[in-house]
């Protein structure tokens, strides 16, 4: 099933998308269930203690002790608001001066773009599918994984995504949405902004 994974609002001249899914790729072997961003900002904060304790050597345990509190406390933080935030893109159609801005939200900054309406030759739904090209090796890796009661589901499965692109005339694209369609037939038309978009480019292409 495909679910509604964004934020569209059309304010006079103005039309802003937002999505925290704009990549069509594979699903990491890392499972989102057990590699959560706070696990992953807890494992990253250890290791920065464990780098640090084997640095102090010769202070006093007290003092030892306290500085590898701050350092777990600032790393974890530091490492869930910045190294694993949510990333985000956001696209804002400005019929005012006619140009499309793209913002991409890094692990420090965010990369920007503008695109103008006249390099846009359409709006247009696609579909990208992955494969597994392992099946024999990705099936003894569920096997051990299983064994060892932490089994990493989806490996083997194809995956397909909808995609939301601009179509530029230099023959590039810009992805703005990509949504997994957990494997489900899409009936009609999927639920993703395509019209409005169109209808407020002025292209019914």
């Amino acid at each position: 099933m495909l679910t509604q994974n964004y934020q569209l609002d059309i304010e006079r001249d103005k039309l802003i998308f937002r999505t925290s899914l704009f990549k069509a790729e594979k699903t990491s072997v890392l499972h989102p269930g057990v590699y959560t961003k706070e696990f992953s900002s807890m494992l990253l904060a250890s290791a920065a203690c464990i780098a640090s304790y084997m640095l102090m050597s010769g202070r006093s345990s007290v003092v030892r002790y306290a500085v590898l509190i701050l350092i777990f406390i600032a790393s974890f933080i530091g490492a869930n608001k910045y190294i694993f935030k949510e990333r985000y893109l956001q696209a804002v159609f400005n019929r005012a001066d006619q140009t499309v801005y793209i913002d991409r939200s890094r692990l420090l900054v965010k990369k920007s773009e503008k695109v103008p309406f006249t390099d846009i030759k359409s709006v247009e739904l696609g579909s990208r599918l992955f494969r597994p090209e392992n099946v024999d090796g990705i099936n003894f890796v569920q096997k051990i994984s299983a064994q060892h009661g932490s089994a990493v589901p989806g490996l083997s499965e194809t995956e397909e995504f909808i995609t939301l692109s601009l179509k530029l005339k230099d023959g590039s694209e810009r992805m703005l949405y990509a949504a997994r369609t957990d494997g489900e037939k899409i009936e009609g038309e999927p639920e993703v902004p395509v019209r409005e978009i169109r209808n407020f480019l002025g292209n019914t292409a």
